[in-house]
Parts: C-alpha cells; structure tokens; sequence
C-alpha cells in the first residue's frame, strides 16, 4: 500500500507540472550540451577545482535545479546515440563508419508534430552527410559541424566547415565557442518573431574536447592560480581494482609529478578549465538574448555535458571508464517561473531520463518504447524524501559499448562470448553499470575482469572496491 501511494505521489507531481504548463503557452527547451566537460569545471559544485569560476552557469543553479549526479553518456558518439533516440547506445546505429541507420529512431519529428519549431548547432558525431543530419526531418533549422568527416571538417576549435540548414559546407570562421553562440543568439532573436510557436534548440559546443583549446584572450588566466591536487592514486598501487586499471596513463617526471606529452597534469586542467570559459560567457550572452526578446521566462535551460573528464584519478586521463570523475556530467534545470530554485538533487539520473522528460515538457508522448523515466517530479521536489525513494527503486543504468557496431552485431559478441572483440580498446572493457541507493555496481564484459562495487557515500573517490570484501557478499548478489 505504501509503495502505491508513493507511485501515486511521483504520478500527481508529474501531473502539476503538465497542467500548470498547459494553461499557458508550451515552454521552449533549450539543451545546452557541452562536450568533455567534467563537474570540476563547474564553479557551483562543491567539488569542483579551487579555481573552476562559471558565474553565468552557476547562476543557471541559484535560478535551478542542480543535479549531482547525472550519467549522460561514456563517449561522444554514444552520448549522441541517446540524445538522438532517447535509447542507450546498443539499441541506436549510426553510419559513423559507413553502416546502415536508424533515422527513423530520431525522436524530434514528434515534438515537431507537437507544433514545436527545432534547431540545433554545433558537433553532430553520430552519422555522416546530410541524411544522418536528417535536416527538414528532425530540424528546421541547422548549423552542423559534421565531425564524422574528418577530413572534412576542420578542427574542434578553429577551421572548421558547418552546414547550414542542409547546405554544402561553408567555413565557420572564427574560435567556435564563440560562433556557435553567435548563431544562437540569431535563432532566439529570430524565434522571438513567431512568439506563438514554442521552439526546442539543441547547443552542441565542441568545446572543451581536446586539443582544449582557450579563446585567445583566456589563454593563460589560471596560470598564478594554486596547482591542481595530485589524485591519491594516480600511480597506484591500486589493490582490488580489475586488471585494467592496474597500470596509469600518465608518465613520471624527474620530480615525480604526472606529465602527459611533457606537460604536467596541472598544465593540462588548467588549459581546459581556461577553455571553459568561453562557453560561461557564451552561457550569459544568450540568456541576455532570452531576456531582452522577453523569451527567458518561459524557456526551460538544461545545461549538460555528453561526459566528464578524468585528471589522473585512478591513473586516468580521458572519459569512458565507469568512475565518477570520468563520467560524471554537470545538470542543472532552470525555468523558475514553474521550477524551484537555488535547490539540489542527490538523485543519479541517465542521458535517456532527459530525453523522455523532453517528451512531458512538450506534452508529447513517444512514438518509440524509450526507457528514460521523466525527472520532472525530481525537478519539482528536489529534496523530498518520498520522492527521492521512490526513484531509488529502479537502478539507474548507464553502460559503455563500441559505438561502431549494430545492436545485432554487440548482442551477437556477447552471446558467443568472443570478449576480445568487446572492448574499446586492447585494456578497456565493455561494461554495464547501475546505481541503487548511491551504491554503484559495474560489471565487465569479460571474465577476467573482477566486478566493482562503491558506496559513493562513504568512498566518494571509488578507492576501495566492496566487491572484493567477503563482507559485502550479500549487497554483491543483491
């Protein structure tokens, strides 16, 4: 009976939100999603670098929602997979190398349906050429960096080739950080002509991939700033970790300080947290532009990123592997007119929840099974304790597969068991990992790679695996 009025309860919250929103005009929803940019960079986190300042994109949170834990994807092309479809990457292709795909899987031609007008910009990476881009299908509006072709396209932050709503590719001109605002501050200015017709804009800013590139005239800002913290565990040993991780990506110097490519692991934090910058700047620029078009109260901002970045925790450096500093994605909702503000959520949400809340936020239902479950009740109740235990219920998944396989073709090596062809690369196994009451369990897609298992409460840093620990043999089958 209890869990029924809990589930009746996540039902009603649900409900306020699609009956308040449908007395007036449907919200625009602005995705903002930024690429490789870990938590750390964002200054309104507890946890980010001591010298991480993101005043625009704090000011998101004081006006939001921030989520601490959000899991959006593993790697760039998989993390497009699901904001494209609403699915984990093994239920979406693409043709990124030359396969067949699924554009039928895209799921924007259902909010167009809904009288919604849609755009996006900036990095595509999941498909090449025009029909993966599907302009006049999915969007009304495009200006795609195309970085699939890479002999093509030009770098992630200058040179690059774009093509506008469908065209042939044109330079880009400039640092594009800042052109992709540009083009977004044009979009809202020109959406405020139709004010009667709600829009859905996709931001997809290059940045901060490597090379990590600072706008010129923030090149350098964090240089007297205090050195990055050392990782406890960059060199190891690293008892009870899988195989994989028993080695570190990172060379020692004579001072016995991490370097990758000769620079310090200092260096390399800095220079990307200094690229950050533009896309702060870029983040109040274009709500100025919402504000002073009188479209800011009524655009919902969800501010992401497709994955974090890791600095030399557990001797890392990159994405995909399932610790918190790798994957971990900043998330804050802002729309406070309907919203809560200034609050935080504990609860771990995944890249298809955002998709398929989308869906509520434009009273559309999906044409497609997606497994997302809507946050709105999260957003309205941040902190209410039903609600945050009533989502605690179902894990919260997130997993890392190739990207470059058919849905058939993964199933196929899992089920025939050839477990060196599931692997990323020669020492970085597929895995599958979920969350249930801030316990986090990664299983491997190979046997000879132990299980991991966290209390991210008591072990924040993931440095003392449970499931090697006879004592936690009852949470590991459980």
């Amino acid at each position: 009976m209890h869990s029924i009025k809990l589930t009746l309860l996540l039902t009603v919250l649900a409900s306020v939100f699609t009956v308040a929103a449908a007395e007036e005009s449907a919200p625009n929803i602005l995705y903002i999603f930024t690429d490789d940019q870990s938590y750390r960079t964002v200054s309104c986190y507890p946890r980010a670098y001591n010298f991480a300042n993101t005043p625009n994109i704090d000011q998101l949170a004081k006006r939001g929602v921030r989520f601490d834990q959000a899991y959006i994807g593993a790697k760039c092309v998989p993390s497009r997979a699901t904001a494209l479809t609403g699915r984990l990457q093994f239920a979406a292709r693409s043709n990124y190398d030359g396969t067949s795909i699924e554009g039928d899987l895209y799921w924007m031609p259902t909010i167009r349906e809904k009288g919604y007008y849609t755009g996006m910009i900036g990095k595509w990476h999941w498909g090449k050429g025009a029909e993966a881009h599907q302009h006049g299908t999915s969007w009304d509006w495009s200006v795609v960096w195309d970085h699939g072709a890479y002999d093509a396209a030009g770098g992630y932050y200058y040179d690059q080739f774009v093509m506008i709503n469908g065209a042939p590719q044109v330079p880009l001109e400039g640092y594009s950080t800042d052109r992709y605002t540009d083009y977004t501050e044009q979009f809202i200015r020109e959406r405020a002509k139709q004010p009667d017709k709600p829009w859905f804009y996709w931001l997809c800013y290059g940045a901060v991939h490597g090379p990590y590139t600072p706008a010129e005239r923030h090149k350098g800002m964090l240089e007297e700033k205090p050195e990055t913290a050392i990782p406890a565990d960059v060199w190891g040993p690293r008892p009870g970790k899988p195989a994989h991780f028993q080695d570190s990506r990172w060379q020692k110097g004579e001072d016995g300080q991490p370097l990758y490519k000769g620079k310090s692991l200092d260096f390399w934090v800095k220079q990307q947290t200094e690229a950050v910058a533009a896309i702060d700047e870029g983040v109040g620029r274009i709500v100025k532009a919402l504000e002073e078009t009188g479209q800011l109260d009524n655009t919902i901002i969800v501010f992401t990123a497709d994955q974090g970045y890791v600095w030399g925790h557990h001797g890392l450096k990159g994405k995909i592997d399932p610790y918190e500093t790798a994957i971990r994605s900043p998330f804050i909702v802002s729309w406070p007119k309907r919203f809560p503000v200034g609050k935080v959520c504990k609860a771990p949400i995944n890249g298809p929840d955002v998709i398929r809340t989308f869906h509520t936020w434009a009273e559309a239902e999906p044409r497609l099974f997606m497994p997302g479950r809507d946050i709105t009740p999260l957003v309205m109740n941040p902190d209410s304790e039903p609600v945050l235990k009533q989502w605690s219920k179902v894990p919260t998944m997130m997993t890392y597969v190739h990207n470059r396989y058919e849905p058939m073709e993964m199933a196929n090596r899992l089920k025939n068991r050839d477990w060196n062809a599931c692997m990323y690369s020669k020492d970085t196994p597929w895995y599958f990992m979920i969350l249930v009451d801030n316990y986090k369990y990664t299983r491997y897609a190979h046997p000879y790679r132990i299980e991991e298992l966290y209390d991210l409460d008591q072990d924040p840093e993931e440095l003392d695996n449970l499931a090697v620990k006879e004592e936690f043999k009852d949470k590991l089958l459980e």
